[in-house]
């Protein structure tokens, strides 16, 4: 299985909960008392590379890790939903899942007794709540059938059913309540409260606002400087709001000039790739003026991220379709190294 990030939402989440030092606290809040008790959570490793398959849709992403559970081999499986209406098909494909999952045990260790415990946490983000069915039966026509059959069916196919964890329907204080790490409760706040009203400026600002404090103790840890710019680069991917306004709302609530600058940086940066790609479109009135654009743009992201360029690197960029312009850009936000960037997918 292979890995692609296809959406700035898939990209933060993994960015953040691809750690089990944020996904750890997160699982143990969702999982139920008597599962997350038994868990080793000191043994908990992430699987690198894991996805449910090659066609799955832009708004899933998943984190795999492995661990214990009363000293027996168990995969603790984060999934995200962020769409704005949930798909009814998430039972299945969270079943084929967890069947892929144990396929895979048995190939790399096939002489095992038992199966690992798979346990699958879902969880959606969006502006309306989780109304899609949750359990395979529901899937089948089972309309007008006589009861006796109706229970010879239910003996006869697999019954599966998943509870989706809805940050549609929590609150900012029931999230912040929820015991996760400082980033991850700024990563889930970024992609529920932010996310969900990211069409409104003004929303968007206060939402900035209420958590500033969170954020400011982020900023503080070896990793916040990071973790500042991996979130602004998600607001500036989600919203439109005036580059201006959150410029003041930034500076009132962080004050530094390191932050100041990395605002101020960040914001010409894209400014400038989209007055150019606008520039040349409008002078040329081609889809290379817009390309052009939007390569200036990522050339100083990607130096911005890794330093100096090779010329083969800027020359590819150059040269490259709006399409894949616009998947690299996704890329940049988690890619571990340069090559990642412009990996095949």
């Amino acid at each position: 299985m292979h890995h692609r990030v296809t959406s700035p939402h898939d990209a933060l989440f993994r960015w953040t909960f691809s750690s089990p030092e944020h996904a750890g606290p997160l699982l143990r809040a969702l999982l139920p008392a008597a599962l997350a008790n038994g868990i080793d959570w000191g043994d908990m490793t992430a699987i690198p590379g894991t996805r449910v398959d090659g066609d799955q849709r832009e708004e899933r992403s998943d984190l795999v890790f492995a661990t214990k559970l009363r000293g027996r081999p168990a995969l603790l499986c984060l999934l995200l939903e962020h769409k704005s209406r949930p798909d009814r098909w998430t039972a299945l494909q969270v079943l084929a899942y967890m069947l892929t999952m144990w396929r895979e045990a048995r190939r790399q260790r096939p002489r095992a007794r038992f199966l690992p415990f798979v346990l699958p946490v879902v969880l959606h983000y969006g502006r309306r709540r989780w109304r899609a069915t949750t359990d395979l039966w529901s899937l089948f026509d089972t309309r007008d059938l006589p009861a006796e059959l109706l229970g010879e069916l239910r003996r006869a196919l697999p019954q599966f059913a998943f509870t989706p964890f809805d940050f549609a329907t929590r609150s900012a204080a029931e999230v912040r309540a929820m015991a996760l790490s400082l980033q991850g409760t700024w990563s889930i706040a970024w992609l529920q409260f932010v996310a969900a009203v990211s069409h409104d400026d003004d929303a968007v600002l206060s939402a900035v606002a209420e958590w500033a404090d969170v954020a400011r103790q982020v900023l503080v840890a070896p990793s916040g400087q990071q973790a500042f710019v991996a979130l602004q680069s998600y607001l500036l991917r989600i919203t439109k709001v005036d580059r201006r306004r959150l410029g003041i709302v930034i500076g009132q609530q962080f004050g530094t000039e390191t932050m100041k600058k990395f605002v101020s940086t960040y914001d010409q940066i894209r400014r400038e790739g989209e007055a150019l790609g606008e520039a040349r479109g409008e002078a040329r009135g081609t889809a290379r003026g817009q390309a052009e654009g939007r390569a200036d743009m990522l050339l100083r992201l990607l130096e911005r991220r890794f330093g100096e360029l090779p010329a083969g690197v800027r020359t590819r960029v150059r040269t490259a379709s709006i399409e894949d312009l616009d998947a690299w850009a996704l890329r940049v936000l988690d890619a571990p190294a340069l090559a990642a960037v412009f990996a095949p997918q």
